[in-house]
């Protein structure tokens, strides 16, 4: 009998200890799930995600960076998500808001040309460009030394003729710029230190999207120019030329044309005066007409 009281002690004990460390486990974890919310701020949470945090941070370096829960998705600050091809939504600090895409009740384009492609919101025509005008944009004039190299930097900005052009155009390999020294202001007769295409990768993808526009520009161009095989009568302009890329690759495969308005190739063209002509000892041969330009010696 006395053995059977000791065992059903000892059960009781082990009973109680287990009850004990439930209680504590418990205990801690509700701690912990407190401490968890007062430092992740009133952000909108789904039950069913746990989040976690990495390293050492107060609450009032995430308090702006709550994520979301959207429609049983858990979402970072910034992170986006697509519904269908015209709605997007991305979070941003515990709320979602989604933008909605509409089309035009014109396509731009005649209806049998429209071609409907799935991942895009809406029906797409064959990209027409039509360009108005060219324009260089620079800080200051290209100062310069006879007989030596200058890298410039430079900005293009271009004007479109809006309604003969397409809502959007986009794809690879669409554009190219050329660039050359010029004695007249046209950009005619003999071109020294031509470029056939400054553009980079980026700068010949550049998109066109009709609803940002204006202004379509590229921003921080940059060429070397050696001035040489000439003389100051030679050196006057710089000039630019846009133009349509080698080879194309437009996106879908659409058909693509690029043109000045009304074929007149003088509005793909733009020539600014260069700066200062620097030349070395004060040594000018005689019977050459600087025009507009002025002159600096230089040691």
């Amino acid at each position: 009998m006395q053995g059977a009281v000791v065992i059903m002690r000892q059960r009781r004990q082990r009973t109680t200890t287990v009850w004990l460390q439930l209680a504590v486990v418990l205990l801690i974890g509700l701690v912990s799930f407190t401490s968890a919310q007062e430092e992740l701020g009133s952000g909108d949470y789904d039950d069913s995600v746990s989040v976690s945090q990495s390293g050492s941070s107060s609450a009032g370096d995430i308090g702006d960076r709550n994520p979301c829960s959207f429609r049983g998705n858990f979402l970072q600050h910034k992170q986006s998500t697509r519904l269908d091809p015209c709605t997007e939504c991305v979070c941003s600090n515990g709320t979602t808001t989604c933008n909605i895409e509409s089309c035009p009740s014109d396509a731009g384009c005649d209806p049998t040309e429209i071609v409907v492609i799935p991942e895009e919101c809406c029906p797409q025509c064959p990209y027409n460009m039509y360009i108005m005008d060219t324009h260089i944009v620079e800080d200051a004039p290209i100062d310069f030394t006879i007989g030596e190299s200058k890298r410039v930097k430079f900005g293009l900005d271009m004007e479109i003729e809006r309604k003969l052009t397409s809502r959007i155009v986009r794809g690879e390999d669409l554009w190219k710029l050329s660039t050359w020294i010029s004695p007249n202001q046209d950009g005619s007769g003999p071109r020294y230190s031509s470029t056939d295409n400054v553009f980079g990768e980026k700068d010949a993808a550049k998109e066109y999207f009709k609803p940002q526009y204006p202004p379509w520009e590229w921003t921080k161009l940059r060429n070397t120019f050696r001035f040489r095989g000439g003389t100051c009568d030679d050196f006057k302009y710089f000039c630019v030329e846009f133009g349509q890329g080698d080879a194309p690759r437009p996106t879908y495969d659409l058909s693509f044309t690029m043109q000045a308005v009304h074929d007149e190739q003088e509005r793909l063209i733009d020539c600014v005066p260069l700066g200062t002509v620097l030349v070395r000892g004060g040594e000018v041969k005689k019977g050459v007409d600087l025009g507009e330009q002025g002159t600096k010696t230089v040691p």
